[in-house]
């Protein structure tokens, strides 16, 4: 049951933006926001762990010039409601995305999903893929690597127990976030985790440490771009593995950068995205011009 949702005809390009809403789902509320160029195609944005829309904030300013941007906060982050159950999984979450851009009559959109984000994409990818256009994945979440294991070990053996959740977030930010590339992506998880209730951020956390997404994924042929930086130690192969399952995929490195770039290289990130979907857009106009020729 979705109820209280504004519309947005994709078509008509007098609709004032940006716009900031709630979409109500299965009893949930989920905040949203549009914003950026009437007449470009459509680039949905889903956050990470502990993020909001807020965190897209070094994005938005060129992302907005080319396209019509959807953010959105997941369940249980920003001004997002919780969802009534004891867990949340990827293929709920990327049913959520699905409804939403239903409402909003969205036919097909560029999907970027940042680090957990990504595993919602990931299973939006394996569920509607004809709803897609391209995908973007940025310091992408596959499979538990030996950091997340030892991070899930200690945080529900022992951390959570003897710790408050501050030093708790504190520890965890530094085995999963170490050194100065991540400092600015650490400050931002630790102050954002604490604005979470702490069920919501148990639910979310489990997602990302204890599933073996990557078992789940079957072959795309889906145009993707996949993004990582150089010194992201948890999760740089990850983002390397996924070259196997996305085949038409191109992958990029950013020099000197740590596993949320989106802030530290927020311009690199940026212009790699968009010259990365305007050569997808040329080589479209160009197939539909050989088709006319022919």
């Amino acid at each position: 049951m979705i109820n209280n949702l504004r519309s947005f005809a994709k078509s008509d390009s007098t609709n004032e933006l940006p716009v900031e809403d709630y979409a109500e789902i299965c009893g949930s509320k989920m905040y949203y926001e549009i914003s950026g160029n009437p007449n470009g195609e459509w680039l949905v944005l889903i956050h990470g762990m502990a993020g909001s829309t807020r965190c897209w904030k070094y994005q938005f300013e060129d992302f907005n010039k080319h396209y019509k941007v959807l953010s959105v906060d997941l369940l249980g982050h920003g001004n997002s409601s919780i969802r009534k159950s004891d867990k949340y999984c990827g293929p709920i979450m990327a049913n959520y995305i699905r409804v939403l851009m239903d409402m909003l009559k969205i036919e097909k959109a560029h999907i970027l999903g940042l680090s957990l984000g990504s595993i919602v994409e990931q299973y939006f990818s394996q569920m509607f893929p004809e709803r897609i256009i391209s995908l973007i994945f940025a310091s992408p979440v596959t499979k538990p690597n030996y950091v997340s294991m030892i991070s899930n070990f200690l945080s529900e053996k022992i951390l959570l127990k003897v710790l408050s959740k501050n030093t708790y977030l504190k520890i965890m930010g530094n085995l999963m976030l170490p050194g100065k590339a991540h400092e600015k992506s650490r400050e931002f998880f630790i102050r954002e985790t604490l604005k979470m209730p702490d069920s919501e951020f148990h639910k979310w956390f489990r997602i990302a440490l204890d599933g073996d997404h990557y078992y789940y994924l079957t072959e795309s042929n889906i145009p993707t771009l996949i993004v990582a930086g150089d010194k992201d130690f948890c999760y740089l192969k990850d983002a390397i593995a996924l070259q196997d399952k996305y085949i038409n995929s191109t992958l990029k490195i950013i020099k000197d950068a740590g596993h949320v770039f989106i802030f530290q290289k927020a311009k690199e990130f940026n212009q790699i995205v968009i010259d990365h979907l305007n050569s997808l857009q040329a080589a479209a106009v160009a197939e539909e011009k050989s088709k006319i020729a022919a």
